[in-house]
């Protein structure tokens, strides 16, 4: 009964695991020249501010084309996840775009079931996952060459786990016509 009354998402998790992982190399912002994302530092201040801390603490710097991109996102973890989306890495300055949390462990629904629309040009996404009252930074992979049927766009997938490389913990997904 209780499944019928709060459904799951459906999510294919089984294609994320046991991938090979190696560490974003951090650049710089200037880097970033066409529509896509790329690992770079964010600010102490703007970590603090949304509570993030850990080993693999960095923000990913997302470039999105002219007109609207639809962001969603899929978990498949036991702990909480957390996805926050800003549009700058200034903390003073910093407005949410999105800032989604899995309602309990273990449960597909990362963000609205039909995400949300945003004409941003730039956003900057931290992914984490709960102890405590804090939030410790997920390991993260970027997937370019991710597409869903007919539109174009990329997604960034990470993994709370330090020794399994199963990256399906939280995946935010970015993709346009």
């Amino acid at each position: 009964m209780w499944a019928k009354r709060f459904p799951v998402p459906q999510f294919n998790r089984h294609s994320l695991k046991n991938m090979d992982w190696v560490a974003p190399r951090i650049q710089s912002l200037s880097e970033l020249n066409e529509t896509g994302c790329i690992a770079v530092d964010g600010s102490q201040n703007l970590y603090d501010k949304l509570s993030f801390r850990g080993d693999h603490l960095l923000a990913v710097a997302c470039k999105l084309p002219e007109g609207e991109t639809k962001i969603t996102g899929n978990s498949f973890a036991w702990p909480i996840q957390r996805v926050a989306i800003v549009d700058s890495l200034d903390a003073d300055v910093a407005n949410i775009v999105a800032d989604w949390r899995t309602p309990r462990p273990m449960n597909t629904r990362l963000g609205p079931d039909d995400g949300i629309v945003t004409s941003n040009s730039l956003v900057f996404v931290l992914i984490g996952h709960q102890i405590s009252d804090y939030w410790v930074a997920n390991r993260i992979m970027l997937d370019m060459n991710w597409r869903n049927e007919s539109n174009d766009g990329f997604r960034i997938l990470s993994s709370c786990e330090e020794d399994i490389n199963d990256f399906h913990d939280a995946v935010v997904y970015f993709e346009w016509k």
